[in-house]
């Protein structure tokens, strides 16, 4: 019962704060003006269809740093299959609100083919999900410092930055710390938790996998390489969405603003980060001088850039599950349990 309030709790607050946002965005648009710049879009379709190429660019460099990391732990798929699971995954981000989201969904797809070293495997998504976000953070917080004389001057600008700052300053902490010692084996107290608790003995072992990245070098670099690759892909691709609607930015501005923003709609505050995304479109590129109209529509292309590919991971995934001889809420359920293809749980 508790868990049922505590959920439906969530929603509401999530739907008031995603009530709240579009109405801020309802007051600040000019209408005339953002049907002028969706004009202007639809009369240069060329930077529209090279942001929609370049963000395909970025969902493979992703694909491919979650492959590395699979390899590193000795797990043996072809590429084509890797790439179909990831791209699953982003259909689920983005259509599959709750618990049953992208990670889960790649979790349970990379488990049906694996037999061995399945919680080590399932580990990889989390880390691949991990490395990712540390970069962004990084390289934002790295950004925000070489331009901070213009988020000094704007208030709104430097709330985000700081929030970021703080952001960057726990992720390097956190993971100095988790790869410095085994927090198993330097506090008697967690160690404990793998003789009393089943779910302490996964925690431990998902944990010492990560841990084993000390020893890998070379993979932790080429993971660290295909993050900033996928968001250079990014950055350029919004950049291309910009100029296809008339935006003046700078190339700077989109490096600088890009992470920010991925990071703060990492959150999941509104179904599908929708209202947050835009909000902080608005709220950074105002800054250099871009319309509230034009910023919300780059928001909307860019959201729409990455949903052509994540649709695509829809159709893989009906074929997966009529592959398995599932109808479509049967595959739903079993994805939900997070069990593999025999309903089983990670060992």
């Amino acid at each position: 019962m508790k868990s049922m309030v505590a959920r439906w709790t969530g929603r509401v607050v999530r739907l008031a704060i995603f009530a709240a946002l579009v109405a801020w965005l309802v007051q600040r648009l000019d209408w005339p003006a953002l049907r002028e710049v969706f004009y202007h879009a639809a009369a240069h379709p060329l930077g529209i269809m090279a942001g929609v190429l370049l963000m395909l660019l970025a969902c493979l460099t992703a694909a491919l740093r979650w492959r590395g990391l699979l390899l590193a732990q000795a797990v043996q798929l072809p590429a084509g299959r890797v790439m179909s699971i990831f791209f699953i995954g982003q259909f689920f981000n983005s259509f599959m609100l709750g618990a049953c989201g992208g990670d889960m969904a790649r979790i349970y797809y990379i488990l049906r083919d694996t037999t061995a070293r399945r919680t080590e495997t399932a580990t990889s998504v989390l880390i691949d999900r991990g490395i990712g976000v540390f970069v962004q953070i990084v390289l934002g917080c790295l950004l925000i410092l070489v331009e901070w004389p213009l988020f000094r001057t704007h208030g709104a600008l430097r709330t985000a930055a700081l929030l970021l700052l703080g952001a960057g300053a726990g992720a390097l902490l956190a993971g100095g710390a988790l790869l410095w010692t085994n927090i198993f084996e330097r506090f008697a107290a967690l160690g404990r938790l793998t003789v009393t608790s089943p779910l302490g003995t996964r925690v431990r072992r998902a944990y010492e996998e990560f841990f084993q990245y000390r020893r890998r070098p070379r993979a932790l670099a080429a993971a660290v390489f295909y993050s900033v690759l996928n968001l250079l892909f990014q950055v350029a691709a919004t950049a291309c969405l910009g100029s296809s609607i008339g935006i003046q930015a700078d190339f700077t501005s989109y490096l600088v603003f890009l992470p920010i923003i991925s990071v703060l709609t990492a959150i999941p505050l509104t179904p599908g980060s929708f209202g947050v995304r835009e909000s902080l479109f608005v709220l950074l590129f105002q800054s250099v001088g871009v319309g509230a109209h034009q910023a919300v529509l780059l928001s909307l292309l860019y959201y729409a850039a990455a949903l052509v590919w994540n649709l695509a991971g829809g159709i893989v995934f009906l074929g997966f599950s009529a592959g398995a001889g599932l109808n479509l809420r049967e595959e739903l359920a079993r994805i939900r349990r997070g069990g593999n293809a025999e309903g089983q749980s990670p060992d």
